[in-house]
């Protein structure tokens, strides 16, 4: 079997007193310097970290993906005394205020198989450190594929050498692309807690939709396929090869991905974009909204011409749900339940009242592998992680119950408003306690604490 490896590194990173808990008022923003090169099927990075300190001495940490094996590590030109447990890098910090962390390793990605695991918020028990398939590799921060601190905002100073057969689409979009040495180097800067990249052989597409709105250039890249998903009859799938059809169904996603960004921009604040990337990918499972480019795998991309709004609940997270504190309590409710729930507006304004009703009343009466589901507690929603179908489908489908079941009470202007003022924060990890603030700062209390005395 033929394996990628990915040497990683990370040049720079600055920071004061760690912590794995959210970023504390005082601690100095992160600073990496990032340089990643693909060269034929090898992703080659160094890496060296300088920290500078408000103390020391104390034991410090970096959260690290265990599968990940450290090939050299050396701290401030001595050998780096380390141990680990999990996802945890533990070592003795310098008795200077300054340090320098220097460490090598790589991770093999399979070129013949996809990867069939998922993000890991917590500790990564069979879970690679990055997503990838035969042409395509995703890297993100709950993978850990790099030393990393949730909760925390950063400075990336970022490049991405490869060579000019494949793409790179990151969180930002790049400042600059060169080409040196015939190679395409894209560079990247930006203030934020990750910088999530996507690497793709760029002759896999379609030829690229380009379409200008007002001052937005949106593309499209489309894998090429041979039949796409075009209706459910009987609980069976029907699948037209028609290319007419295919066409069609793929303008459904283009001028609904347009028509969603006009309703978030309409109904919760204005962004702005140069230009917004949708890009299909073959990594099975995936969809994600990573700022300036939206991921959907070619299943999810089905579920679009179905359900009608699973793209929609991506584009969604532009607004809604990135910043959210680290396994705090609420954490994939305020993530994922009410910017599902905003999506379902979204839905509304289209689809109409009848609609969005049955949506509803579908996740209501939610059935998990055919047998009837069971009704759940807000509490239960609120303590809710992430890591099986039953968690995923409690926070995508009962949560959003009771983001409903919350605006028959007080409205869905008064919702929505509750919603701008919660997110609209600018660098701000969002909690469920500023949600609670923010509803008690609207009167809405009372009907709030309702929510704790039913079932869904």
């Amino acid at each position: 079997m033929k394996r990628t490896l990915m040497f990683l590194s990370v040049i720079i990173l600055t920071f004061n007193h760690i912590s794995l808990q959210a970023q504390k008022s005082g601690i100095e923003p992160l600073k990496y310097n990032i340089n990643i090169e693909l060269n034929d099927s090898t992703l080659w990075v160094n890496i060296s970290i300088k920290a500078i300190k408000a103390e020391t001495g104390q034991k410090d940490f970096l959260l690290f993906n265990r599968y990940i094996q450290i090939k050299e590590a050396d701290l401030n030109d001595a050998p780096l005394k380390y141990s680990r447990s999990n996802d945890t890098l533990y070592f003795e910090s310098s008795q200077k205020g300054e340090m320098t962390l220097l460490m090598q390793y790589e991770i093999p990605c399979s070129t013949m198989e996809y990867s069939n695991i998922v993000a890991s918020y917590s500790d990564s028990t069979f879970t690679y450190p990055v997503l990838f398939d035969t042409s395509q590799i995703f890297c993100e921060r709950f993978n850990k594929w790099y030393p990393v601190l949730y909760d925390n905002f950063s400075d990336y100073q970022v490049t991405i050498t490869v060579p000019k057969t494949h793409s790179v689409f990151a969180y930002y979009p790049e400042i600059g692309c060169k080409d040196i040495a015939g190679k395409y180097v894209y560079s990247f800067n930006c203030f934020d807690e990750d910088f999530p990249f996507f690497i793709t052989q760029a002759n896999i597409f379609q030829p690229k939709k380009v379409i200008q709105y007002n001052t937005t250039n949106y593309e499209f890249c489309f894998l090429p396929r041979n039949r796409r998903l075009l209706a459910i009859v009987d609980n069976k799938p029907v699948f037209t090869s028609d290319s007419k059809q295919i066409d069609s169904l793929l303008d459904v996603s283009i001028n609904r991905s347009m028509a969603a960004i006009e309703w978030y921009n309409a109904n919760l604040w204005q962004k702005e974009f140069k230009t917004l990337c949708f890009v299909e990918t073959g990594i099975l499972g995936l969809g994600a909204c990573l700022g300036s480019f939206i991921l959907m795998d070619r299943i999810l991309m089905n579920m679009e011409a179905i359900e009608n709004y699973a793209l929609s609940h991506e584009i969604s997270h532009i607004w809604l749900g990135i910043h959210t504190e680290y396994l705090a309590k609420g954490k994939f409710f305020m993530g994922e339940s009410i910017p599902e729930y905003v999506n379902l507006l979204f839905y509304e304004s289209w689809a109409g009242t009848d609609a969005f009703e049955k949506a509803i009343q579908d996740k209501i009466n939610l059935k998990l592998f055919d047998v009837p589901f069971y009704t759940v507690t807000f509490e239960q929603v609120l303590n809710q992680k992430k890591g099986d179908p039953q968690a995923d489908e409690i926070i995508y489908n009962k949560g959003v119950a009771f983001v409903h079941e919350f605006r028959k009470q007080i409205g869905k202007e008064k919702l929505l408003k509750i919603i701008r003022e919660t997110y609209s924060v600018p660098n701000h990890f969002v909690t469920l306690n500023d949600f609670e603030n923010n509803i008690k700062a609207n009167d809405c209390w009372n009907e709030y604490l309702k929510l704790f005395e039913i079932e869904l």
